[in-house]
Order: structure tokens, then sequence, then C-alpha cells
């Protein structure tokens, strides 16, 4: 799951950002894709992009105002941005035809697949994007087995790699939530909870592992399992747009991607893209997660807390 982050702006920056999407209301939809046509003509002249991370005008100018002119560049078609909310306003505006093209993380991409059929474009890679699992160094916890009738702290619901991951090692071990381990997802307060002596294991990101160690102390916790890679953050298509658009936008993604990497990441606001490269995306490469659902206990995966 994407964190929504805010922030505030000058108002002249702000009125400059709502010029930027002035038109976005107005943009064509559906209508203007052209099923039988193939390359750039296959996708209409406006294209309507978001994040599912970014909440607010605003911070999506900050964040991708580079990345939309570079995008412009490679396209040749004009970019605009298209604010959310939440990830159910991506899902109704991917539904309604209201954006053509959102960045995602893995979690939001199995929901929106299941209610807006969104197609999969592009992958980002995140080299280190995995779980861990860790304890307290001088606890009897060596391996996952160990965890049997314990306790693990994660994430809060719905974070891929702090909450998601972690559950799928734990099913992947032989241990089931809520009956052979108990799982406390505490979000945010996690790792002063686990200072504190609350669980006996920590689920979060590796990425994290650094951040656990200067807040607890440096040899304090251990290792007791990492996960495989996870699944890649994605650009998704609105159905709509049809399968010529979306391979067209594929190619130009891909074939342009140094440039458009560097766009993302130029603001310092994406630096967990810094070494990324895009990769063509399909929807079975995000079965892991749907796996990680079901161990959450989440079978209909629009169920999952935003």
């Amino acid at each position: 799951m994407r964190v929504s982050k805010t922030r505030t702006l000058p108002a002249l920056f702000v009125v400059g950002a709502l010029a930027l999407t002035g038109c976005a209301s107005t943009a064509t939809g559906a209508s203007d894709t052209n099923p039988t046509a193939t390359g750039s003509e296959a996708c209409p002249d406006t294209l309507r992009f978001s994040d599912t991370g970014v909440e607010g005008l605003e911070t999506l100018v900050v964040e991708f105002e580079n990345f939309r002119l570079a995008f412009e560049e490679a396209t040749g078609k004009d970019i605009e941005f298209y604010p959310i909310s939440s990830r159910t306003a991506a899902s109704t505006a991917l539904e309604f035809d209201e954006i053509d093209l959102l960045l995602t993380g893995p979690a939001e991409y199995v929901v929106l697949k299941q209610e807006a059929d969104a197609l999969p474009v592009v992958g980002i890679t995140r080299p280190g994007y995995r779980s861990i699992i860790v304890a307290r160094a001088d606890s009897d916890v060596d391996e996952l087995s160990d965890l049997e009738n314990k306790t693990v702290i994660t994430k809060e619901v719905g974070s891929t790699s702090g909450h998601l991951g972690p559950l799928e090692m734990l099913a992947d071990a032989g241990l089931v939530a809520g009956e052979t381990v108990d799982v406390v997802p505490l979000g945010a307060t996690r790792i002063e909870a686990f200072g504190a002596g609350e669980g006996d294991a920590l689920g979060t990101g590796l990425s994290d592992f650094e951040e656990i160690e200067a807040e607890l102390g440096k040899g304090s916790i251990k290792m007791v399992a990492e996960g495989p890679d996870l699944p890649n953050d994605l650009f998704v298509a609105r159905s709509a747009l049809g399968e010529n658009c979306a391979t067209w936008l594929q190619q130009t993604l891909t074939e342009n991607q140094q440039v458009l990497l560097d766009a993302i990441t130029s603001t310092g606001e994406s630096d967990k893209y810094l070494e990324s490269e895009f990769l063509v995306a399909e929807d079975a490469d995000y079965d892991p997660t749907r796996s990680a659902f079901v161990a959450a206990g989440f079978e209909d995966f629009a169920q999952l807390p935003e």
C-alpha cells in the first residue's frame, strides 16, 4: 500500500497548479480511443495521470510536474493531472473513464484490477523491496516456526511490505494468522511498541531495518527471516483505452525510461526509485499479493481498508 502524503504550498503555486489541470474535467474519455488503430493513434490526444500514493493536486504537482513534462515530450500527447483522494476514488475514475494512467502499488493494483479491470502496463522495480521479520536479539525466536502461538507486530493493514508480505511469509511457514500466530497491525507505533516489549517479533520492510536499529539500539534485533522480492509498483491504464493503446504506452515508457525515471526522482520525493527500471507488467506478477490478501483474511480484495 502506498501512503498518501499532503503538504502546504504557497497560494501562488497552488493557483499555477490548478491552471495545469483546469481542463481535466472536460478532457475526452473512451470515445477518443480507436480500437483498430495502432501506435500513438490508438490513444487519445490528452492523457490524464495520477498516483494513488499522492493526495491532492498541490503535492501531485510537486512530485510529478517534471515527469508530466517529460512524458509529454516522450508521447507527443497533452498530459494532465487528475488528483485523487483515495483508492476508491481511483477505482471510480478508472471505471468511468475519468483517468487514463495511474501509478500505484501492488496491493492497490490487485483491488483496482478486481473493481475496474485496470490494465497493467509497466512495473517499476525497487531493489531491496521485500519483507522481513525480526526479533529481539536476546529472544528465543530464531526461525519462523518459533513464532507458533506467539505475537507478530506489523505495519498498518494493507501495507505491501509491512503487513501483507510478512503474513505471506508466515503462511509459507505453515502459520495461520489468528489461529497459530497472533498478528497485531500497529502502523506508525510499531517500532516503539516492539521496543517497549510488545509482541515477540516485528514484520516490516527491509528498508526499515536501519531505522529500527537506530531507534532501539544497534545490535538490539536479529533477522529471523527475509522474504522474496515483492511485486513492483506499476503504471496501470483504464480498460477502455484498449490493448493497443496500453501496448503503445508500455513501449513509450520503456523506451524512454531513463529520462522518465530521472524526472520522477529529480524532486527528491521518490528516492525509492533511484535504482529502478521499467519492466513490462503482467497480471500474473501480482498473484503473490493476492495470496497475501487471502492470508490476511481478505478473500474479497475490495474489503482491504484504505
